[in-house]
């Protein structure tokens, strides 16, 4: 067997993993970024600071040595036992071939990173280089390294679909569920490492682990993974600069990127899912990502600009929040002027170009531009959400004759209120109209929980607002919402039962005005609302994942042989590669916007059916379930973005 046929398929060469033995390493030759060690070594110039401050005579300090000592005898790397390396092999086994790795980690770079930092693109595909080429390297004893690598698998595999050749009418073999389970399987088996093994790489996988698991349990796991990232980034202390001189530039810049990738995320999604802060903004203390041409040069998709701007629209969201904690007009007045300035401010600071139909719709920067509008408009409906209850809840009780002349005075919303609600239903219609970007250029996917909470908040803002009033274009637009939900939540048997919750909405919406409007207090009649891959890697993606798919699941695989892996990469485009969720478009112009009304009018696809939400659905891993543990009626309401509506009030 060549070297060459050896390294297609990575499962063959996981007996080298019980070759390699690191309990011989000295600790010392752990101290890089990788490992916490970095922190620990601060002990010699902390002593001599404090001999300063006491102004005594600087002389050698051998007891800062024996301590540096000491710690990386305890914080080393421990040895590997025979079930750890069981375990490793087990987890290197799921590597796909190296032709399907390469593709995932196109997809994963180009498609899945958005505005967020995930890791080192030219350290990291050069280290999947050494994996796959190198049967000696450490990095198959390396719990985080495998960890991430199978993270970016599993996150690439979700975004397959908008690689899907143009004209293919052929269905992937897990359309219609997780194409990524066959990765996060194996990461399961490493969690216990990844928490305990002080790494960056650890911290990144974790990381990576709650944005792949964000459609299919944003309250549940998503969250818990996104909370251990957090906590093991505070731990390896990401949040504060540091005058370690053993760090390089790159080094420094990877950390300060990669706490500002999880402080982002994690702080948006608490808002989004109405849970509270997890930390003190006051306590971070690294800059915002800036550029690094060490690490910028290597980078495949260099998003710098769409980082810098998330983290600092997560800091704006963060504060603006706090309206909610108000409880008198001139406090929320005060608040609401100030993150009305903030969130106009940060809007201008955007470069020029970064408007959604400035850009190629085949760009990878594309939906990382879509979403910093989308959490831009966000912020405005996080500030009115409560608000635009408290509107409508007035307005029908008035109009209804539910209380007597004094509670009416009473309970009238104030100037503040009506300012916050407002904004956020302003917010909310042109959420929708920026969804028509997405939808019309090929760029919607199953697997976005920020996409379909998004679509949720904004559709449901807008069926509110109709109760009060419906303008020509109200009915289209509630369409428009409600058909990208069925879209984005196909084979998401949770998402599928958050569009009946929107739904419901709706119906108890339009019984409402057609009650205001058989008491003449309405106007207007209720309105009815219905109900740079190749082709070549897209297909040997599919076609492995059909295969991989049907192995057997037990504790330890055979790996392939070299024939089937060769016979992979040489059968035709016959295999059905995965479905996208919308048809692509051929056509783009860039000096007009795409978000035009024709576009947004009903349509009368048969597409959806109306049987019961769950006939014809099965068990198994292709579909996902309610929710793994907690209440599911909450996690509903978290997934819709009901819950941040305080529907508690009505």
């Amino acid at each position: 067997m060549s070297s060459e046929e050896f390294i297609q398929t990575p499962a063959t060469v996981t007996a080298s993993v019980r070759e390699v033995d690191t309990s011989k390493d000295s600790p010392e030759e752990h101290i890089t970024i990788d490992s916490h060690q970095t922190e620990r070594t601060i002990w010699p110039r902390f002593l001599s600071r404090l001999r300063e401050a006491f102004t005594l005579d600087e002389e050698s300090q051998p007891e800062a040595q024996e301590i540096v000592a000491m710690q990386a005898r305890i914080t080393g790397p421990r040895s590997l036992q025979p079930w750890d390396l069981r375990r490793l092999q087990r987890a290197i086994d799921g590597f796909p071939p190296r032709p399907v790795a390469d593709f995932l980690l196109y997809v994963c770079i180009h498609r899945g990173t958005d505005i967020f930092f995930f890791f080192d693109q030219g350290k990291l595909l050069s280290q999947i280089d050494e994996f796959y080429n190198d049967v000696q390297s450490p990095l198959r004893t390396d719990a985080g390294f495998i960890s991430l690598a199978l993270a970016a698998f599993a996150l690439g595999s979700q975004f397959t679909s908008l690689e899907k050749p143009e004209g293919s009418q052929n269905r992937s073999p897990s359309e219609d569920g997780d194409p990524c389970t066959i990765f996060h399987r194996q990461i399961r088996t490493l969690i216990p490492d990844l928490i305990e093994m002080p790494s960056l790489y650890s911290i990144q996988a974790l990381y990576l682990v709650g944005v792949y698991l964000m459609p299919l349990s944003a309250l549940n796991s998503s969250y818990v993974y996104l909370g251990l990232a957090l906590r093991k980034a505070l731990e390896f202390d990401l949040h504060q600069c540091t005058d370690d001189p053993s760090l390089t530039d790159r080094e420094n810049e990877t950390r300060h990127r990669t706490w500002w990738s999880i402080y982002a995320l994690e702080r948006i999604t608490a808002v989004k899912l109405n849970r509270p802060r997890a930390i003190e903004p006051s306590i971070i203390t690294v800059p915002l990502p800036k550029p690094c041409p060490p690490i910028d040069t290597e980078q495949k998709f260099d998003n710098l600009i769409q980082q810098a701007a998330n983290a600092r629209l997560a800091m704006v969201l963060d504060r603006a929040i706090e309206i909610g904690n108000c409880t008198t007009q001139r406090a929320r007045m005060t608040l609401y002027n100030q993150a009305e300035a903030d969130l106009k401010e940060w809007k201008r600071s955007l470069p020029s170009h970064f408007k959604v139909f400035k850009v190629h719709p085949k760009e990878s920067s594309y939906r990382g531009i879509f979403h910093l509008y989308l959490n831009y408009y966000y912020a405005w409906i996080a500030m009115g959400k409560s608000y635009t209850v408290t509107v409508v809840r007035y307005y029908l009780r008035t109009r209804l004759g539910a209380t007597s002349n004094l509670e009416t005075n009473s309970d009238k919303p104030d100037e503040s209120v009506y300012a916050l609600s407002s904004a956020c239903i302003r917010a909310a219609r042109k959420m929708l109209h920026l969804f028509e970007s997405i939808a019309t250029t090929g760029n919607m996917t199953r697997f976005s929980f920020t996409d379909f909470q998004g679509c949720s908040i904004a559709t449901i803002v807008t069926i509110l607002a109709g109760i009060i009033e419906r303008n020509s274009d109200y009915e289209a637009l509630v369409e428009f919402g409600l058909s990208c939900l069925k879209k984005m939540s196909a084979g998401i048997v949770t998402a599928q039962i958050g569009v009946r919750f929107v739904e419901a909405l709706q119906k108890i919406a339009d019984e409402a005005v057609a009650k205001l409007y058989a008491a003449g207090q309405s106007p207007q009649p209720p309105l009815s609302v219905g109900t740079p891959a190749t082709a070549a890697d897209y297909n040997r993606w599919a076609q492995w994942l059909s295969r991989a798919n049907h192995q057997p699941r037990g504790d330890s695989s055979s790996p392939p042989p070299r024939a089937e892996a060769s016979s992979i990469l040489q059968q035709d485009d016959s295999i059905s590669p995965y479905d996208p969720v919308v048809e692509r478009t051929n056509t783009w112009v860039p000096t007009q916007p795409l978000l035009t009304e024709p576009s947004l009018t009903a349509t009368t696809s048969t597409e959806f059916s109306e049987a019961p939400l769950l006939q014809g659905f099965q068990t198994g891993e292709g579909l996902f379930p309610l929710a793994g543990f907690g209440d599911e009626q909450t996690f509903l309401m978290e997934l819709t973005g009901m819950d941040v509506l305080d529907f508690s009030q009505m």
